[in-house]
């Protein structure tokens, strides 16, 4: 019951704590009459909270990864590959953290430009899109491959699923808006068309800082239930 309670706290602390920081920027750019983009863009305070979010699902996904190994240990199990999930998901926040900061997947886009000499057009432009795609395609195959050791933590599907669906989101608004030649071509009037550009890319932003939540918000859950198991295991 105790610790029903404490993932219900959490959860709304995550919810209120992205609310504040995103209302925050919107509030500001606001008052100052400046474009929000700043705040979510490279060095603004939201991509800098974005970071300490995936780092610290890092760090739960890397403390799942150490109950489940010492569960295991306790009960004499040779499951090793099923815990190894845990590990694997933590250095996978931790690289989407350091790409977080130093845009490794723009960086890439950059390469594949310049190596293969490819002209930079609308749809090239794409290619770190596409990048990102992949990212979360190669997710939901660890997912899958590991759905055995993922089916002890059931209660905690709804989640992913909410998880991953503002990812997805966040992937299809974001090569919607890599360049302004779709609004431009469905919208006549120049500012209006600016305007549904900026306010599309905004939600994108949001859907991220939203999705990397409700990711910490399923870690914290699946840790609680790695803690309860290994207790009444004992």
């Amino acid at each position: 019951m105790r610790k029903s309670v404490a993932s219900k706290k959490f959860i709304l602390f995550t919810i209120v704590l992205e609310v504040l920081v995103i209302g925050s920027a919107l509030l500001r750019a606001f008052l100052l009459n400046v474009n929000p983009k700043r705040y979510f863009d490279d060095q603004g305070y939201v991509s800098w909270f974005s970071f300490l979010q995936i780092l610290f699902a890092a760090f739960l996904a890397w403390k799942i990864y150490k109950s489940r190994k010492s569960d295991l240990v306790i009960n004499n199990s040779n499951q090793s590959g099923n815990y190894n999930f845990w590990a694997i998901i933590s250095f996978g926040f931790l690289f989407l953290g350091l790409d977080e900061m130093l845009k490794i997947h723009e960086n890439l886009d950059l390469f594949i430009h310049d190596f293969f000499q490819i002209q930079e057009t609308a749809n090239t432009d794409r290619i770190d899109s596409l990048i990102v795609l992949i990212y979360a395609l190669f997710g939901v195959g660890i997912l899958y491959w590991a759905k055995s050791e993922l089916s002890k933590f059931r209660k905690t599907f709804p989640l992913f699923c909410i998880a991953f669906s503002l990812t997805f989101a966040m992937i299809f608004l974001d090569l919607l808006t890599d360049t302004t030649e779709l609004f431009d071509w469905l919208i006549t009037n120049d500012s209006i068309a600016y305007i549904a550009y900026r306010s599309l890319s905004i939600v994108e932003e949001c859907c991220k800082i939203f999705a990397e939540g409700m990711f910490l918000i399923a870690f914290y859950c699946c840790l609680q239930i790695s803690q309860k198991r290994k207790y009444f295991s004992r």
